[in-house]
Order: structure tokens, then C-alpha cells, then sequence
């Protein structure tokens, strides 16, 4: 995937926040990039990319209160308010132009980024949804593909079978941030299990093992997993 031109703009202009210049994208390359951002994948993957960005640490500070999370999460939570509203088209370009030239924050970014414009922040229940691919693949050859939908505090986890009309489902807590986590799994043909999971160190990605009630295991992928168990 080309780089979003938007990428290194609007994300990394966020003066004095991200201490770096970048060129500002044209009307017609702004409004393509807010299109190819409307693919969920491409909306995660280009958080993600953002999200390790560099940031001066007493802003860091500040935007960890603002947020209302740890100073870790500051970057993934900046860059995915920013994308989620450019890409519903909340950002006008007039605005984009004005925060990535290093003009200040126009009432849009104010918004993007839930900060008042003369208050302190209220902490919100977020409510956007972040999608990522997920599959299973059994040592019986069985394969499974679906996707886990993340909102707020709570996520969900849903696969079906290639082979037959099996659904398997199962809940966790995005508070819990541990590496590592095993989850309750149960499938419409009766079978429960676990999911024994470790994710990456910004949720973007996941992989592990399946283990189901009768004795079937096999391998689990969310997202773009850097490793495999």
C-alpha cells in the first residue's frame, strides 16, 4: 500500500504535539486518500503506522491526561481520533490545510480529538469501531475467517467454518492490556474452547492456539500478525 500523503501531514503536524514539517496533500490527493481510508484495513494499518510516531514527551504528558489513558497509549489514541474522523469526512480541507500548516487546531481537530475549545476535557465512551481480520486454520485442515470488532471497553470476536455452517464467537475486555490472554470461545454446533492469545503492544494484531471441547486444536491470526505460534 502507498503511503497515505495525509500520513505524513496531518498526523505528524500537530504543532508543538509531533515536532516535524511535512508537505500538505492537494485538495483532489486529500479527498483519495479519505476514500482508500474508508477500507477498514487500510484505516488500521495506517493507525498503526501512525501510532509510532515520535512525540515530545511533555506533550505526551499533557495528552495522556486529556485522553484520559497511559502515556503508551497517547500516540495509538491521537492517531486513531484523527483518522477515524478524516475518514467519515468530518475534517473539511480547509481545516486539514490550516492544523498541517501548523496553524493551530480548527474546530474540527478540536472535535476529532474530543478537546474542548475552552474547557478541560470530559472523559467520553468512545464508540468507534475498530475491525480486524481474524482466522483459525485446525489440524484437521477445518479453516475459520471472520473478524473482531473492538468499541469503547469491550470487543467481539466472530469465525465461520469454510466447511460447514459453524459460527464460533466469543467476548474480551480492552481494559485488560496484558500481553497475553486466554479467552472463552463457544461455537453454534455446541463445542466450547479457549483462545490462548498474544497481541502485539498495540492491539493491532494478534495470533496464537485454539482449543475446542472436542479435542480439536489448530492456529489463530488477527490482523497482520508479525509472528505465529
Amino acid at each position: 500500500m502507498r503511503k497515505l500523503i495525509i500520513s505524513i501531514a496531518i498526523v505528524m503536524a500537530a504543532s508543538p504535539a509531533f515536532a516535524q514539517t511535512a508537505p500538505v496533500a492537494s485538495k483532489s490527493g486529500y479527498g483519495n486518500d479519505r476514500n482508500l481510508l474508508g477500507d477498514p484495513s487500510v484505516l488500521n494499518r495506517s493507525i498503526e503506522a501512525c501510532s509510532h510516531s515520535a512525540i515530545k514527551p511533555d506533550v505526551q504528558r499533557s495528552l495522556a491526561k486529556l485522553f484520559g489513558v497511559t502515556e503508551a497509549n497517547v500516540r495509538f489514541e491521537f492517531c486513531r481520533r484523527i483518522y477515524t474522523a478524516y475518514a467519515k469526512g468530518a475534517i473539511p480541507y480547509d481545516d486539514y490545510v490550516q492544523f498541517a500548516g501548523g496553524g493551530g487546531m480548527p474546530a474540527s481537530i478540536l472535535r476529532a480529538l474530543r478537546i474542548p475549545a475552552s474547557a478541560p476535557l470530559k472523559r467520553r465512551q468512545e464508540r468507534t469501531e475498530i475491525v480486524l481480520p481474524a482466522s483459525a486454520t485446525m489440524d484437521s485442515g477445518e479453516r475459520f475467517k471472520g473478524s473482531t470488532i473492538a468499541s469503547g471497553t469491550s470487543g467481539h470476536f466472530m469465525v465461520r467454518s469454510s466447511r460447514r455452517s459453524i459460527k464460533c464467537a466469543g467476548d474480551y475486555d480492552l481494559r485488560d492490556r496484558r500481553p497475553t490472554v486466554t479467552l472463552p470461545v463457544r461455537c453454534s454446533d455446541g463445542r466450547t474452547g479457549e483462545v490462548f492469545v498474544t497481541r502485539s503492544t498495540d492491539l493491532m494484531s494478534a495470533w496464537g492456539k485454539v482449543k475446542l471441547s472436542d479435542g480439536s486444536t489448530g492456529r489463530l491470526i488477527v490482523g497482520i500478525a508479525r509472528k505465529q505460534l
